[in-house]
């Protein structure tokens, strides 16, 4: 059970018990299964995200994540274990205090980081899980942790205290921090993103519609139908005459590609934004080592992809090679051009040409 106490803080109920000591009620439990819930969310998300997890920051951060996650299910565990002893929760108010701070300091470094991560990338088609690039990033993630771990042993304060929690019933407690960058970034993130679709809330509509027709031919956009047109693919990409004839030549109103990837971006992550938002407009009491999880970093990979996509549209078209498998950018992006086409100045780069061919081979 939490309580809030202070923003940015609150306290962790360990044990209750009446103002005489008699008939305590211990709490350890419930925060072994809160870890065990969480536990099974990540893995959740893991098993989508394996494919591309190792090819960016944030996915290494993740597993990481899910590492020391699972060592503090091993923690609590034991201290579950052996709870009757006074000395169980002084432990566990140390692991949950420390962690907390280490998992409410870690979003913002990760967010700019990650940033980084893409920014350094700018090549998208070139492959993104080189070996030297896996190992920057699980140096640059393995110095994030120690110097959370740093700052939380010089800051957190991990003591012990007795409070008066209801009438005739005390409380054994102990301050965690919760994640005011996590909080931040979904509320920001799903007011901008609801602002963006609201200016074209008439339109939206249809064009889910399209992007789901779109998806389901999706065969057909990433590779050819016979060997003929096979080989003739990487030609019809110069001459940006590369469509399928089968399509429904829409006479609508295209939307812009930033709220293509907006409305990408939102059809996949509107359950969880909306979940966050409304724990905390509600109040709910959530501590940093839940909030920080598997489902926050992978929002905030697609967020970085998306972005990432959009300023590389220009020159690569659909063939942006992202480390994301939650969000299918390339669909959103016809939706954008007419007649679903690349423009042909844009392959007379006889090396982005090469590239994109090579590309098309392996899809």
């Amino acid at each position: 059970m939490l309580i809030h106490h202070t923003p940015g803080s609150m306290m962790a109920v360990l044990q209750e018990m009446q103002d005489n000591g008699n008939c305590p009620h211990d709490e350890a439990l419930q925060y072994l299964f809160f870890l065990l819930s969480k536990m099974a969310l990540n893995t959740l998300v893991l098993s989508f995200w394996l494919q591309s997890i190792t090819q960016s920051f944030l996915g290494i951060l993740s597993i990481s994540m899910y590492l020391v996650d699972l060592s503090m299910i091993c923690t609590i565990s034991w201290i579950c274990w052996f709870r009757e002893n006074l000395e169980a929760h002084k432990f566990l108010c140390f692991s949950l205090s420390h962690s907390s701070t280490v998992y409410s300091v870690l979003p913002l470094p990760a967010l700019l980081a990650g940033a980084l991560d893409y920014a350094a990338h700018r090549h998208l088609v070139v492959s993104w899980d080189t070996p030297g690039r896996t190992a920057g990033r699980c140096v640059v993630v393995l110095l994030m942790w120690a110097l959370a771990c740093c700052y939380s042993y010089m800051y957190t304060n991990a003591e012990l205290l007795t409070i008066q929690y209801k009438e005739e019933m005390q409380a054994l407690v102990c301050p965690v921090q919760d994640s005011t960058v996590v909080s931040y970034f979904n509320l920001n993130l799903f007011i901008v993103a609801g602002a963006i679709l609201l200016l074209y809330c008439r339109e939206v509509p249809q064009w889910a519609r399209l992007a789901n027709k779109l998806s389901r031919k999706r065969a057909w956009l990433l590779a050819p139908k016979s060997d003929l047109a096979f080989s003739n693919m990487p030609q019809k990409l110069k001459e940006g005459t590369a469509e399928d004839p089968r399509m429904d030549q829409d006479k609508q109103d295209l939307p812009p590609l930033f709220v293509s990837l907006t409305l990408c971006f939102i059809l996949n992550w509107t359950p969880y934004l909306l979940m966050s938002v409304a724990c905390d407009l509600l109040g709910f009491a959530v501590p940093a080592y839940a909030t920080v999880n598997l489902l926050w970093t992978a929002c905030a990979n697609s967020l970085l992809a998306g972005v990432a996509f959009w300023c590389n549209s220009d020159d690569l078209g659909p063939f942006c090679k992202l480390p994301d498998d939650i969000c299918t950018w390339s669909f959103y992006w016809h939706i954008s051009k007419e007649n679903y086409q690349w423009p042909a100045s844009k392959m007379r780069n006889k090396r982005l040409s090469t590239l994109s061919e090579r590309l098309l081979y392996q899809l």
